[in-house]
Parts: C-alpha cells; sequence; structure tokens
C-alpha cells in the first residue's frame, strides 16, 4: 500500500520513514534465510512480492543499493519452482545446508498444501512483480498462454468457489490480466466480462464472496471501468473492455493535476465484447496497459467495441 501510493503520487508522509519501517517489517518476516518461507508457499510468494514493494519504493526514494537488494530478494519465489511437476510448490527447511526438500506433492488442484484459502494451482500465478519470470519459469510463452487458458476454462461458469480460477477469493484476482503479457489480450477482454456479469449482481446475492476490506468491489469498479493493476506499485494499469458506455473519474486535485479522467466505449453492449481500437486523448494506441502518470494526467481513454477479438490490436506487450 505505501510503495503504491508514493508511485501513485500521495506523498503526505515522511516517505524515508516509511521505508526504513518496511524494510523492518520484511526483514522480520520475510523469506530469509533459506530464500523461501518453509511449510508455506503462499508466504514465500507473497513475501517476495513485498519484497518487490521495498526495492521500488527504495528505488523512488534514490537509494539504488537498498533497491538491488531488495530486488535480489523478491526473486527468491523462483525457489519454490519444482520442474518435477512443473508448477509451484511448498519447499520444506532442509535437514542440511544446500539440500532440497519438498512438502509431499497432491497435485495442483488439493487445497492445504502450505497454501492458504487456495491450491497450488491457485496461488501459483501470483509473481505480480516478475510475469515474465514466471513465463521463462513455465516453458515459454506459449506454455504459459496454454496453461493460463487451461486455468480459466475449467472454471464453472457461476464462478462459486471451486479449484480453478476462485473469483470469490483474492490470490485470483490478479490472474484474468495476465493475457497481454503473453501476447493475447482479447482472452483478458473475454474472461474479465464475463466475471463482471456472472459473478456479480444488484441483489442481496451480488458478491460472489467476501467483500474482504472491499476487494470484490474494487476488482468489480476498476474491471467495469476497463482498466485494474497487476502489480501495484509498478504504475501500470491493464486495460480491458469496459462495461459502461461512459466513466468519468474525478481526480483529487491535491496528487493529480488532470481534472478528471474519462473512459469511452462505442459500441459496448453484451455482445460487444472485445476491443478493436483505441486512442489516448486522439492518438491511436495498440498497446493493452496504461502508466499512472497517463491517467493523472487526465484525459480520455476511447475503445470501439466489436463482438469478434481482434488480435491485432493490443500487441504491444507490458514492460518489464
Amino acid at each position: 500500500m505505501i510503495a503504491d501510493a508514493y508511485e501513485k503520487g500521495i506523498r503526505g508522509f515522511d516517505a524515508e520513514l516509511a521505508l526504513r519501517q518496511c524494510m523492518k517489517s520484511v526483514d522480520a518476516r520475510g523469506n530469509r534465510p533459506h530464500g523461501f518461507t518453509p511449510g508455506s508457499l503462499s508466504c514465500t510468494l507473497e513475501y517476495a512480492y513485498d519484497d518487490w514493494c521495498v526495492s521500488r519504493l527504495a528505488e523512488l526514494l534514490g537509494h539504488p543499493e537498498e533497491a538491488r537488494i531488495y530486488a535480489a530478494r523478491a526473486m527468491c519465489y523462483t525457489n519454490c519452482w519444482d520442474p518435477s511437476v512443473k508448477w509451484m510448490r511448498t519447499r520444506l527447511a532442509p535437514d542440511q545446508p544446500g539440500q532440497v526438500r519438498w512438502l509431499e506433492w497432491k497435485g495442483r488442484k488439493v487445497h492445504n498444501q502450505g497454501t492458504v484459502e487456495s491450491n497450488p494451482y491457485q496461488q501459483g500465478w501470483f509473481v505480480p512483480h516478475d510475469v515474465y519470470g514466471l513465463i521463462r519459469l513455465m516453458g515459454g510463452e506459449r506454455t504459459f498462454a496454454e496453461e493460463l487458458t487451461a486455468f480459466f476454462d475449467q472454471t464453472p461458469e457461476n464462478f462459486l468457489w471451486n479449484d480453478f480460477y476462485n473469483h470469490p477469493n483474492e490470490p485470483c484476482h490478479h490472474i484474468a490480466y495476465l493475457f497481454p503479457y503473453a501476447g493475447r489480450p482479447w482472452l483478458t477482454q473475454k474472461w474479465t466480462r464475463r466475471i463482471c456479469e456472472a459473478a456479480y449482481g444488484d441483489d442481496v446475492r451480488g458478491i460472489c464472496g467476501n467483500e474482504d476490506v472491499g476487494q470484490m468491489s474494487a476488482w468489480y469498479v476498476l474491471s467495469a471501468m476497463g482498466l485494474h493493476p497487476v502489480c501495484p506499485g509498478s504504475g501500470l494499469w491493464m486495460l480491458t473492455a469496459p462495461v459502461f458506455p461512459k466513466i468519468t473519474v474525478r481526480l483529487d486535485p491535491a496528487y493529480y493535476p488532470g481534472k478528471a479522467f474519462t473512459v469511452i466505449a462505442e459500441g459496448v453492449s453484451p455482445a460487444n465484447r472485445y476491443i478493436q481500437s483505441a486512442a489516448l486523448n486522439g492518438k491511436p494506441i495498440n498497446r493493452a496497459w496504461l502508466t499512472t502518470r497517463e491517467v493523472s494526467a487526465g484525459g480520455t481513454l476511447s475503445f470501439v467495441l466489436g463482438p469478434e477479438p481482434n488480435t491485432a490490436w493490443g500487441t504491444e506487450k507490458p514492460p518489464r
């Protein structure tokens, strides 16, 4: 939260003190000394992202050495990749130096394998700070895209609690936005619209999972607008097809120079869920992402939507 706020220009606090406290926090409960958290895949992956956030904050504050140290620690997630099962797996503390010990493997879909409210299949996608590194571990872009597609294709149509894409719980919430990293942004558009339609409603059953400090509603609001962050703190917003024809966000003048940011979706309808083209302030863009700076400057993001995927749009991949 602190790294993301600072990156977004919310800086009315002692950032140097915040950095020191963040470092103290991750040093006390992170992945050291083993390079993973014994017995917990969930903690290992989430602590790795925490280390990246500290690195990012240090970078923004002009502390290159601290940024380097914590960026290296953020790569600890690779220690839980097991080539023998081709997936993320929970490590156990070694009995002797150099030994590699794994928790018993019961398959990707079995819960409680060092995973909290999730299984390894769901938790294993949580490398928001190094998606391209995860792609390399999986064997390349094609394999990554195939794995991601299979993960969603096996999800029940009502998006209730399940062993695949489990929208009722946070560990999965960024996963629909990973397709652009593999050059397939139209699949993000397909699945985010399906989730908006099937996992939400305006009655007593309108949220398919625990609201948990607003996370379920936040996902819908952002996705309905057509943008969502995979990696808070990075300054990147992934794009998808909006739900509404026009949405305007008033920007707080205490932090942002632009007065408002407007998203327009020409032709939006239940059938038209795929981006055919996009423009930012009238200039065509061929990328499925924006930066925080572009959003905070104010202006208009406009889409033209259609019923079929335009695989020629969004070919410029997110930066590494």
